[in-house]
């Protein structure tokens, strides 16, 4: 019997040697998208299963993070920037599209690519629908709009809000023609210019959301019902985030995409204060402006849009151990 122990333990230590840590090792690091998709969003499907958004022409690409292969699977949906922005994935194995200066909420079969759903937030160019989570009871919309038409190229007037698509029974969609399907509500946070709100998440529990405010360079707790806001990241009681965009959470563990520094800031939050505490950055290296981020076992990936040199590539994915 000790024989038999003394093999099995010489066996396990020889596994521990030969087997990768995490079946990210077995993962590429960097995913190639097509050339000129001008990627922005990211969603993390069934199994391996990703989702990438094109700032180009509104098409979702649908890929595998096991083998880095994969291809568009949805129509065109108009030309820049009536585009597909930031993407979530429900737990019907629907995708949720931000559809930018459309002013447009889109769901996708995950599957198939058809179009399920076009929920109308604002008319054509008065808001950019900018992020979306989605929860079992509805699905949120930031819009990234501004008052301030003084800035000059293109001018969004949508104001500091978000918007609810309400689910109903076992989250199956609502009619876009039911006009209580949707619900606008102004969020209490400084309205500074384009972009204001960008990135969306929920707390965890989800009784509140998680907002990014990408020109303070911070993040708001907000409520969902009556957009009340409590600052829980950033000025004046830490350092700005530097470009915030995307934020996805994991457990009790906020990944915000700091675009303009091309890392991932790694925020805890405290759940007996609801603040939260930079623990360190994820630097990803070999992108130029990261966008939005998704996380999968042991990894972050992250999207880069390039958004220095827009319409040039090369656009990839990239793996990044957290």
């Amino acid at each position: 019997m000790r024989k038999l122990t003394t093999a099995i333990i010489s066996l396990v230590c020889l596994m521990a040697f030969t087997i990768p840590a995490t079946a990210g090792d077995r993962f590429p690091s960097e995913i190639d998208l097509p050339d000129g998709f001008f990627p922005e969003g990211i969603a993390i499907g069934r199994g391996s299963t990703f989702y990438v958004g094109s700032l180009v022409d509104g098409t979702i690409y649908k890929g595998d993070l096991r083998t880095g292969e994969g291809a568009v699977f949805t129509d065109p949906t108009g030309p820049f920037p009536f585009t597909t922005v930031g993407l979530n994935v429900d737990q019907h194995n629907r995708v949720w599209a931000a559809g930018a200066a459309a002013g447009t909420g889109r769901v996708f079969d995950g599957d198939t690519g058809e179009v399920l759903a076009t929920y109308e937030f604002t008319s054509p160019g008065e808001s950019l629908i900018n992020d979306v989570i989605v929860t079992n009871d509805a699905a949120w919309f930031t819009d990234s709009g501004t008052d301030d038409c003084d800035m000059g190229g293109l001018c969004f007037i949508g104001e500091t809000r978000v918007f609810k698509v309400v689910l109903g029974s076992g989250g199956s969609l609502p009619d876009p023609g039911d006009p209580a399907a949707v619900v606008e509500i102004a969020v209490d946070v400084e309205d500074v210019y384009f972009s204001n709100l960008n990135g969306i998440e929920t707390m965890p529990g989800g009784a509140e959301l998680v907002l990014v405010h990408n020109e303070l360079g911070s993040l708001y707790r907000a409520d969902p019902e009556t957009g009340d806001a409590t600052l829980m990241y950033g000025p004046p009681n830490d350092p700005p985030l530097e470009g915030p965009d995307g934020v996805v959470r994991s457990g009790n563990t906020l990944y915000v995409v700091e675009n303009a520094a091309s890392r991932i800031a790694v925020i805890d939050i405290d759940m007996s204060t609801g603040l939260g505490s930079l623990q360190e950055t994820l630097e990803v290296n070999g992108a130029q402006t990261p966008s939005t981020a998704a996380v999968f076992g042991s990894n972050v990936y992250t999207v880069d849009a390039r958004l220095r040199t827009p319409f040039v590539g090369p656009y990839k994915v990239f793996r990044v151990e957290r």
